[in-house]
């Protein structure tokens, strides 16, 4: 019979990293995101912050709205 040795510890590890870089992604997209609806509301004169706000409470929903909104 084969025997497999399995460590739970090292399983929750892998899934942790998994976890930790997705996570690190999301922030950098997001970030990215609001600095680039920022810049582009300034720039169409529609109130960047306005628009920032908007899109770090609602995320990629709020994009879309000022995608669909923008002049």
């Amino acid at each position: 019979m084969l025997l497999i040795d399995y460590d739970p510890l090292a399983a929750l590890a892998g899934f942790m990293t998994i976890f930790i870089v997705l996570f690190v992604i999301w922030c950098i997209v997001s970030i990215a995101l609001c600095v680039w609806v920022y810049r582009d509301a300034e720039k169409r004169e529609m109130g960047g912050a306005l628009w920032l706000i908007i899109v770090l409470i609602t995320g990629c929903i709020g994009c879309i709205i000022y995608l669909i909104v923008r002049k």
